[in-house]
């Protein structure tokens, strides 16, 4: 794909492109025809036990990833779903481990080095555009798959359904819900790395139109990097009434509990003379890319440089949800959900730094400093959502139209900590007056992970901030049917996002002023289709979205005077389904293109207003494919080649980065799995995940270099037992997940997992 550094017109850009061309001339390809089903969101019973019997196959033909369940091929947009049955195969346990399978994603421990799931989807920050059953779920927690039946990825902005975010997308965990019928599935694993777990879900008919399901679970593992630790627990009951009834409800309740040992990772910066952090170059499998064109290798990769009897990363999450949805008649449902959500965060951490002497080469022997990481959040979220669902027609003319009315609360309180020294030879801060303790330091090859902390005192409370958005927002959709096989999508969504946060010291510093920001902003979503008949799908579309300076609740004064970050998406696309069904594939060539974007004016300083001329694009072509090739092989692959580049900066960042890549943002990531049911007994499977090199930053020096990794399966099954094995890493390949400026954290190297499980 042809390199793009300044935004021009999307559409004159993707015409040049030769997959374009062979994308529309496959329209007129000869395709087996089948019988068209229609799939209108008010004809889909809510009382399906999964969206296509996903704990089956790795084909979901239906999704729910725009609010309602509807056709994946009705959607001009790219979309991905993975279920249950791949999750299953793959034993994945997390929503990191589901998403390997969706192409274009990276992860950070989460942006900021914060807590939790951190995810980057098309070159662009999702950490907030994480949703539990169309609710955003963007608390800091790391999220289990205990209760989840598939996890959907739907590409490109989309403010016009889910409100503020999603400039490369959203993700959406669909929930384990209720059925008629009866289950009892017990599962046990036992790993490497001193891991165990067990997970039990059952469902059963309390009568003919009412059901209970009830899921639970429970963690503790090592790391294949000594010392850190990953324990959790969890239970989440629902109950359902009036299945296949005019008017259904479900009540569904889910508590989440983690008690880690959190990996802050290797650094790849020392401490420079002026206080500036400075670039250094290399470790095992890590680079910096130097003037002279040399790469030089540093630290250690399966080195541990936390505090094992110091740090500690703890959440809890509780959920209550209560959906409601009535059908008027055959061609309308009105529904209602209701969402409160309770999340704490309570986090202490030592972020390992490089310390050198003058003229040193880094060694076994080179200081590893600790800093202190102390995190303390408690956030709330009270949403209500209303969706009328109508099907009529006009004349020969089809609509399918969406009416939504949001009314949603956020609240997060961030609580300042710090550790005060006890053994008097700390001086006090000038500005605070406070003495805070020092961690101890360590060495690059021999680091002492386990020992108690002297001098730290328990956290003392430096101050607070409460952060309060509120979004009332209004949405419309109609979906129209203009022929038998040419459909068109038009959206729209107004949002009234306010937001403001309150101070409080308690310290010598002063409290930062309170500050506010209100927002109205319309967002627009349009589609066109083309479906020849019933195993065809072809589009093109265009999206907008918008990142306000309070995205994540909070405001300061850099934000409080700057319009909001704007983006659009031009896509255009095709899906098929084949073999009867069984097998979907997908691509999509798109430009997501980011305007108005925040940067920090370096003369000025951090305290000073954002300025709002950066500039950001994505060009990419995706291509992926899920579900059965024979009734006994069953693959899931995909391919994503991304072109993410800078196109403007401003202040005093170099005009040099101009052109370069994005941070985090590989030029391609692809993946494959597949297994074969070898007879009624054996199963075995296998695939990779690879990705390119990628950026620490836009100044492009340093990256984290290419990788594959392999894992492989094998299941042995016999009436109602089945015994699993999963060894993950295959090859154990030195690799990095999260990324940040200053340190990164390794993947983990070489595990193994047994599983039994027995279903009656």
């Amino acid at each position: 794909m042809r390199e793009i550094h300044k935004p021009k017109s999307a559409i004159r850009h993707l015409a040049k492109l030769p997959a374009a061309a062979a994308l529309f001339g496959a329209m007129s390809a000869n395709a087996a025809p089948i019988d068209e089903v229609k799939l209108a969101p008010v004809e889909v019973k809510a009382d399906v036990k999964n969206t296509k019997d996903t704990d089956k196959t790795y084909n979901a033909p239906v999704t729910r990833v725009g609010r309602v369940p509807q056709a994946a091929r009705d959607i001009p947009q790219s979309t991905s779903s993975v279920t249950r049955s791949l999750m299953n195969d793959q034993d994945s346990n997390s929503l990191k481990e589901a998403l390997r399978n969706a192409v274009g994603i990276t992860f950070n421990a989460s942006e900021g080095g914060s807590s939790g799931d951190g995810v980057r989807l098309r070159g662009f920050a999702a950490s907030n555009d994480l949703y539990l059953d169309n609710f955003r779920d963007a608390a800091q927690y790391n999220r289990d798959t205990f209760n989840t039946d598939t996890v959907e990825v739907l590409r490109g902005p989309s403010s016009m359904i889910y409100g503020r975010g999603s400039t490369g997308g959203i993700i959406n965990q669909v929930s384990k819900t209720p059925y008629r019928g009866d289950l009892n599935q017990f599962t046990a694993s036992i790993g490497t790395e001193n891991l165990y777990r067990g997970e039990a879900d059952f469902n059963r008919s309390l009568s003919e139109n009412a059901a209970l399901r009830v899921n639970v679970m429970g963690q503790k593992s090592g790391s294949t990097r000594e010392g850190a630790e990953m324990n959790r627990w969890g239970v989440a009951p629902s109950v359902s009434i009036g299945l296949g009834e005019p008017t259904e409800a479900t009540l569904s309740y889910m508590h989440y509990q983690e008690d880690n040992i959190p990996d802050y990772g290797v650094p790849y910066y020392r401490a420079a003379a002026n206080g500036q952090p400075e670039e250094i170059k290399g470790m095992p499998g890590f680079y910096r890319e130097s003037k002279d064109g040399t790469n030089q290798p540093i630290p250690q990769v399966g080195q541990f440089y936390g505090l094992k009897d110091f740090d500690s990363e703890k959440t809890k999450s509780d959920v209550l949800s209560l959906n409601i949805q009535h059908r008027i008649n055959p061609n309308m449902l009105l529904k209602n959900s209701t969402r409160l959500g309770v999340y704490e965060l309570d986090l202490r951490a030592s972020a390992p730094g490089l310390l050198f002497k003058k003229d040193e080469i880094l060694n076994d022997n080179t200081i590893i400093t600790r800093g202190r990481k102390l995190r303390m959040r408690d956030q709330d979220i009270y949403s209500n959502v209303s969706d009328l669902i109508w099907d009529f027609e006009t004349g020969t003319v089809r609509h399918n139209v969406l009416l939504g009315f949001e009314l949603t609360r956020e609240k997060l309180l961030s609580t300042g900590r710090v550790h005060l020294d006890t053994t008097g030879t700390v001086a006090p801060d000038k500005n605070t007056g406070l003495a805070q303790c020092v961690l101890p330091s360590t060495t690059v090859g021999n680091p002492a992970t386990s020992g108690n902390v002297p001098g730290c005192s328990a956290p003392f409370v430096t101050g607070k901030s409460t952060s309060v958005a509120d979004t009332v927002a209004f949405y419309a959709q109609d979906l129209i049917e203009l022929t038998p096989q040419w459909k068109l999508l038009v959206g729209g969504r107004v949002d009234h996002f306010k937001a403001y946060t309150d101070n409080e010291s308690f310290t010598k510093v002063k409290a930062a002023a309170s500050t506010g920001r209100t927002d109205n902003i319309a967002s627009w979503r349009t589609g066109l289709i083309y479906q020849p008949d019933g195993n065809q799908s072809y589009y093109v579309s265009y999206g907008t979205s918008f990142n306000p300076s309070a995205e994540a609740y909070s405001t300061d004064p850099r934000g409080e005077s700057v319009d909001p970050e704007k983006n659009r998406n031009f896509e255009v696309g095709a899906k098929w389904t084949m073999l009867d069904g069984d097998l979907s594939l997908r691509t999509a060539i798109f430009r997501t293109e980011k305007t108005n974007e925040r940067q920090t004016d370096i003369e000025q300083g951090v305290a000073k207003p954002y300025l709002m001329s950066g500039r950001r694009h994505t060009d990419g072509i995706e291509i992926e494919s899920a579900g059965r090739i024979t009734e006994l092989w069953q693959v899931f692959a995909g391919v994503a080649v991304m072109n993410a580049r800078i196109d403007e900066v401003a202040g005093a960042t170099p005009k040099e980065t101009e052109g370069n890549y994005a941070d985090n943002a590989p030029r391609y990531t692809a993946n494959f799995w597949s297994t074969y049911q070898i007879n009624s007994n054996w199963k075995a499977g296998g695939g990779f995940n690879a990705m390119d090199k990628r950026y620490a930053g836009t100044d492009n020096t340093v990256y984290l270099p290419a990788y594959v990794r392999w894992d492989a399966m094998a299941e042995y099954r016999f009436r109602d037992y089945s015994v699993q094995l999963n060894i993950n890493n295959l090859f154990d390949t030195d690799h990095y997940e999260g990324l940040y400026r200053g340190f990164a954290v390794p993947g983990a190297g070489r595990t193994a997992h047994l599983t039994a499980n027995y279903k009656f």
